[in-house]
């Protein structure tokens, strides 16, 4: 379960999981159209889902747990927050923004999920016995979270968790739409799983590694860094040095680029480029625009470079992208 961290009109009416899960139409949530939820079964017990929109206004929904399985996020991109009904903490929420995981499990419990702006959220469902058989030696910690049946543990995903759920995201954009989606594309249904492992592991071991989200940067800084992240994205075709940038935000560079690492979770170019590459499969998703001009707009002047970069970000060349459109 995983929402953002703007308030904004509730939905009143209880949202089951399992309704979103099976497609079925959510009532009051036409202005939601732009939201869409993929889930694929990779073997029984194993789902692997991709939650992904982009709201003109936010939005909060009232959602109930009937799905007892444990969840492993990574967010890709966007801010969310979830709020448990009956909190020991009174009602504290959980923030999920870019760059964060979350491992979750909170089965019978009701709460409220917020989303707001542009969000992609990857998670990995997996049943609780087949965990215990994946990680007999689960760190003691979050085996008594787990316990509580009120989990809700973040941590801070590295690049290679970031990596293959960017992975898992590529190929579930690509699925169409409706509950008859027919065979798993290639990738194969092992490759998928085996990313789908790869998350779940790396999940556990930055848990037990303490390897929890930094603390957040001063209000005054982070409308600085919020503003440099707009003027960074502005034109992508080319980045402007990191100086520049600091100059015309009114912060040291070395204040810039430790900023980025704690807002974004990420450098100021490694930002700039997965947007860029966002934004190519943006275009190539619309069937019309060749590759090597998607290249060039977005400031390749070589169009292997462009394949190279886009291959490291989805997984797949640009080209395969393209016809599998």
């Amino acid at each position: 379960m995983t929402p953002s961290a703007h308030p904004s009109s509730a939905l009143s009416s209880e949202v089951a999981v399992s309704s979103l899960l099976a497609e079925k139409p959510v009532p009051h949530m036409e202005r939601a159209t732009n939201c869409r939820l993929v889930k694929l079964a990779l073997r029984d017990g194993v789902d692997t889902l991709l939650w992904s929109g982009n709201l003109a206004r936010p939005m909060t929904m009232n959602v109930r747990d009937d799905w007892d399985r444990i969840h492993f996020s990574c967010a890709l991109k966007g801010r969310c927050g979830f709020s448990m009904d009956g909190d020991a903490a009174g009602g504290s929420e959980c923030i999920l923004r870019q760059g964060l995981g979350c491992i979750s499990y909170t089965p019978g419990c009701t709460g409220r999920s917020s989303y707001a702006d542009s969000f992609e959220y990857v998670t990995v469902s997996v049943r609780p016995d087949i965990l215990s058989d994946w990680a007999p030696d689960l760190d003691a910690s979050l085996a008594r979270m787990l316990d509580t049946a009120r989990c809700c543990a973040m941590h801070r995903c590295s690049a290679e968790m970031r990596a293959a759920a960017g992975a898992l995201s590529g190929v579930l954009r690509m699925m169409p739409a409706g509950p008859e989606r027919g065979a798993i594309p290639v990738p194969s249904a092992a490759w998928l799983l085996g990313q789908s492992l790869v998350m779940v592991g790396l999940a556990i071991e930055a848990y037990r590694d303490g390897d929890a989200p930094s603390p957040s940067v001063s209000p005054a800084d982070r409308r600085n860094l919020l503003r440099a992240r707009d003027i960074l994205l502005a034109d992508l075709t080319q980045a402007p040095t990191i100086d520049a940038l600091a100059r015309e935000c009114g912060l040291s560079a070395v204040k810039l680029k430790r900023g980025f690492r704690l807002l974004f979770n990420e450098s100021v170019y490694g930002l700039f480029q997965r947007e860029r590459m966002h934004e190519a499969r943006r275009r190539l998703s619309e069937g019309h625009t060749p590759v090597t001009v998607v290249a060039a707009d977005l400031g390749y002047a070589n169009a292997s470079h462009f394949a190279a970069a886009f291959q490291k970000q989805f997984g797949v060349p640009p080209s395969a992208f393209k016809r599998r459109r």
